[in-house]
């Protein structure tokens, strides 16, 4: 798999982003729950009440005077015409709401890119790693079988050859950490793209050249504040509490409502009193205005509790821009500086391989040491393991670029 793929499949894949799917799917329902305030309400009932006398007294004595059933049946609508711009707002609210809940998905995806993308890089550094590591393995294991031969013929004392085979312990040791740190890297990966680990599957792609060019920090900057998705998320935070405020003065305006019902009515008396059965069947309609003029100061507070995080948010927001200022000055520094450690790592590296080389051939021709040729080895693997790290210092500098600007790649 290629880092594309490590991408697509972990977007694809990954529980926490299809839990913030999810926060996106429940905000368009809120959105459509808040429009259905703009409808009226339609409401109906029956009901059927059995009236039956215990006892009578007085004028009339009939207990069929009292007893009867009376069924009802009403249907009414009823809408609001206005409530203090609350229904307004709440609706305004939800819309604000969903694009919330998008940013949200927005950065996870982000983060969880950059997570990927920096194992992946951290993967392909450790199998360089192995691949040194085994390199070196094999020349000291040659130096172990030259000292030793050295030794038959009394060239060398038993001291070299302790030494040697020291050296080949070590990076034995080295060879054995660096295997261990492919497979920590790759458990990581299957987990990020939330698959079965699989020996079948392998990562390839290594690490990229440098950038053609090198980014500028306004660029970067100015690119983040207009793209970031946590800013995004931040202002739409500040909305909305800028809506609850407005929602919770709105209950200090009066509600109006339009009411139309039609009613229907029916009276049945016992035998004797069969005369006297009714049915009334009715419309009425009308408008109501309700305003309450004391709540105990409740929606007051509550207004002032959504102000009150609304400077807590902005608050926020300039503490997020300070962070992301100081993530980006971070990375061009991370950036330029292994860019000069690369190409310091290359020369030495060169020279490490060329070091390396003679003093073979020197200790080959009799005009050398073990202990020589032991430290020419020593100086290679430590040549290449700087400029690998450096690579990978590159990239992941180049990576968190990526992700404090918000941008999907920077070329």
């Amino acid at each position: 798999m290629t880092l594309a793929q490590c991408l697509k499949t972990g977007m694809e894949n990954n529980p926490s982003l299809k839990a913030s799917r999810f926060d996106v799917d429940i905000s368009t329902h809120g959105i459509k729950e808040a429009r259905a305030d703009f409808l009226p309400s339609v409401s109906s009932s029956y009901s059927m009440t059995p009236i039956r006398s215990i006892s009578a007294k007085g004028y009339s004595t009939d207990t069929d005077y009292v007893d009867k059933d009376v069924r009802s049946f009403s249907i009414r609508l009823t809408q609001i015409l206005y409530a203090g711009s609350r229904i307004t707002n709440t609706y305004q609210r939800a819309r604000i709401s969903e694009a919330l809940a998008k940013t949200e998905m927005e950065l996870a995806g982000m983060e969880l890119a950059y997570r990927i993308e920096t194992t992946f890089y951290k993967l392909m550094k450790a199998k360089q790693d192995v691949i040194t590591t085994q390199e070196s393995v094999n020349r000291l294991t040659e130096s172990v079988k030259s000292a030793e031969a050295f030794l038959k013929r009394e060239l060398v004392p038993w001291v070299n050859v302790l030494q040697a085979r020291v050296d080949l312990a070590d990076a034995q040791d080295l060879y054995k950490i660096a295997r261990n740190d492919v497979n920590r890297q790759r458990v990581e990966l299957f987990s990020l793209m939330n698959q079965t680990m699989d020996p079948a599957i392998e990562f390839s792609g290594g690490l990229n050249p440098l950038l053609a060019t090198e980014p500028v920090f306004d660029d970067s900057l100015k690119y983040a504040l207009e793209n970031r998705p946590d800013i995004k998320s931040l202002v739409y935070q500040l909305e909305i509490a800028d809506k609850n405020e407005k929602i919770a003065i709105g209950k200090y305006l009066p509600t109006v409502k339009f009411d139309v019902g039609y009613y229907d009515r029916d009276d049945e008396y016992d035998q004797l009193a069969e005369k006297r059965d009714q049915r009334n069947r009715y419309w009425s309609g009308g408008v109501t205005a309700s305003w309450d003029l004391f709540d105990g100061g409740r929606a007051w507070y509550e207004k002032e509790k959504y102000n009150t995080q609304a400077q807590k948010i902005s608050a926020l927001i300039e503490d997020a821009k300070n962070a992301i200022a100081t993530g980006i000055y971070n990375a061009l520094y991370s950036m330029n500086e292994a860019k000069q450690r690369i190409k310091s790592c290359a020369e030495g590296l060169t020279a490490a391989n060329e070091y390396y080389d003679v003093e073979e051939n020197r200790l080959k021709a009799g005009l050398s040491t073990i202990p020589s040729l032991l430290d020419a080895q020593d100086r290679l693997l430590r040549a290449q393991a700087n400029e690998t790290r450096a690579t990978l210092d590159y990239q992941l500098a180049v990576s968190e670029l990526k992700f404090y600007t918000g941008k999907e790649d920077i070329e």
